[in-house]
């Protein structure tokens, strides 16, 4: 099996990149390709346009249409902006199909250099009291849905934590799922921890929806991420090391969800959220 930093790589084709490998589905419940591979690799691409001296701050975009685990993802980055202080990049990503190339995701993502100086500094912190970032002290025990997660478990840890659900429908914004993890494998340089950090950030938002509302995901017809922002507070940290992972749901309406994930470093700081607006269909309600 491939490692985590090789799942998420490009390399330089003349003036674009390809992925050195195809990206890998999610589990057993869908036949495309998991969508935090797609966001990693557009943010290798992007990383790899970029002086040493900024830094990913936000990334934000549209998946366009499901992704073929089969073939690699080719990946065209412009140069919008490149100031002393700022780079911007658009990226977008394409797989070869019967027609030709087809758009797979758009992004924009923002470097930021480390300001010599700043005004206020605060964080927010984890919702549950006492959760340690550090070692467990209990056992790890495998993800329960280890048939959904079973392509992408390989590549890391995770310790789900107890969730009070209360599915009354005021109170589903209320619930916040939390769990440690760390990555496994090395991940030596900074673009490798960031993207690292958005393969992991994408894994099962878009099931909170329905998970906190009491629902199976085999109740629904489509349940896919429409659009992401993904920002960060900082580019200090490695995945290495356990970190805590709150995610809840803000709405739902119309068939789309909106969700939100944190993650929490040493102290409980915030080092990134990731917001995803989530398509969720119920199998009864056909598509003309």
């Amino acid at each position: 099996m491939p490692s985590l930093r090789d799942q998420i790589a490009v390399k330089p084709v003349d003036d674009y990149y390809v992925s050195i490998l195809p990206p890998t589905r999610m589990g057993d419940l869908a036949n495309w390709a998991y969508g935090g591979n797609i966001l990693a690799v557009a943010v290798s691409a992007a990383y790899a346009t970029i002086t040493t001296a900024h830094h990913l701050y936000s990334i934000s975009g549209h998946f366009v249409r499901p992704t073929s685990p089969v073939h690699k993802l080719i990946c065209r980055v412009e140069r919008i902006r490149d100031t002393r202080t700022f780079q911007t990049r658009h990226v977008r990503l394409y797989q070869n199909g019967p027609g030709g190339e087809q758009l797979c995701l758009i992004a924009t993502a923002d470097f930021h250099i480390e300001e010599p100086a700043e005004m206020v500094r605060y964080s927010a912190h984890p919702h549950k009291q006492g959760i340690s970032v550090g070692e467990p002290t209990i056992e790890i025990t495998p993800t329960l849905e280890t048939g959904l997660y079973r392509n992408i478990d390989p590549f890391m840890q995770v310790q789900p934590l107890p969730t009070n659900l209360n599915n009354k429908e005021d109170n589903i914004p209320d619930i916040i799922s939390t769990e440690r993890f760390r990555i496994n494998g090395p991940l030596p340089t900074e673009a490798d921890q960031i993207a690292a950090l958005a393969f992991y950030m994408d894994r099962g938002l878009a099931y909170i929806p329905a998970n906190h509302s009491g629902r199976s995901l085999l109740e629904a017809s489509a349940c896919a991420t429409l659009d992401f922002a993904l920002r960060l507070a900082t580019h200090r940290f490695d995945l290495g090391d356990w970190h805590v992972s709150e995610k809840r749901t803000c709405r739902a309406g119309n068939a789309r969800a909106l969700s939100e994930g944190r993650v929490f470093g040493a102290g409980g700081r915030l080092l990134a959220s990731m917001t995803q607006e989530t398509i969720l269909r119920p199998k009864e309600i056909s598509r003309i």
